[in-house]
């Protein structure tokens, strides 16, 4: 069982602003038992650092990474996940939930969420957990056997995501070092057998409209979209309860069960755009 003496939760930051906001928020709120550890990268955006003064003394630990980050896509984010992982396991912690600053939880941690994931980890092959709402991602494979879901064998997206909750006993028991790049380590876990699990009751989703940056610079697009302001409504009890009582064949579309708030004029293009420009 996942619970708040395993597991830490550590939440990536790069001048996100708002988004980081609503994430913290978030995870304050639905985990309140739970230590947090937050790790930015170099932000330089006021409103980015505005909300690390705030939440720097309200975690449990705190980093600002110094590496150089020129020619790296992504910045120091790998080394901050292995910085973190390394962190995690000397202080403790068997799991290590990746977040991501453009992300939001809306449900709780319950105890029934907590045995739920908890008992994923109990296949020895199962790297990762994913609890994300679902995207139109292609075929996905419908594991009874665990009550969730997987990408199908021989696709390279089976083991490893930037967001999820790991199992570090099992990183450190394949000496695993991450690589650079997201491509990079699910092709290599994947290649080595391991799983990463869509459980049946996801919790988290990415937020509609973020800011986007490319090798460290934002990318402007649609002024009338206020990218990184946007997120989602908390699911109601009544909510909770018509996602969990659903059948297995009944994936989580995110468009289904969540509901966005905010959006204003962007309601229109979250409606008909394709899900790649309505997260990115």
């Amino acid at each position: 069982m996942l619970n708040s003496s395993n597991t830490l939760l550590c939440v990536f930051s790069f001048n996100m602003g708002p988004a980081l906001a609503n994430c913290l928020d978030s995870a304050s709120r639905h985990f309140p038992d739970f230590d947090i550890a937050l790790v930015d990268d170099q932000s330089s955006d006021p409103g980015t650092l505005a909300v690390l003064v705030d939440w720097r003394a309200r975690v449990q630990y705190y980093h600002e990474s110094t590496e150089p980050k020129a020619g790296k896509t992504h910045g120091n984010l790998y080394g901050n996940i292995q910085r973190m992982a390394d962190l995690a396991l000397a202080e403790g912690y068997r799991f290590l939930f990746l977040i991501q600053d453009d992300t939001q939880f809306v449900r709780p941690f319950s105890p029934d969420l907590q045995a739920q994931y908890g008992a994923l980890f109990h296949h020895d092959h199962v790297l990762q957990i994913d609890p994300r709402f679902h995207r139109k991602m292609g075929p996905i494979d419908i594991l009874p056997e665990m009550n969730g879901y997987a990408f199908p064998e021989g696709d390279y997206r089976r083991s490893y995501a930037d967001v999820g909750i790991l199992d570090l006993y099992k990183i450190r028991d394949l000496g695993w070092r991450f690589l650079e790049g997201e491509p990079e380590n699910k092709k290599a876990l994947t290649a080595l057998g391991m799983l990463r699990v869509f459980p049946f009751s996801p919790m988290m989703m990415h937020v509609p409209f973020p800011q986007v940056y490319r090798g460290g610079r934002r990318k402007r697009a649609w002024s009338f979209l206020r990218r990184g302001t946007y997120g989602y409504a908390d699911l109601t009890p009544a909510e909770i309860e018509r996602l969990d009582s659903r059948p297995l064949s009944h994936a989580p579309y995110f468009r289904e069960f969540l509901r966005p708030s905010g959006l204003g004029l962007a309601q229109l293009p979250y409606r008909r755009w394709k899900e790649r420009r309505i997260f990115s």
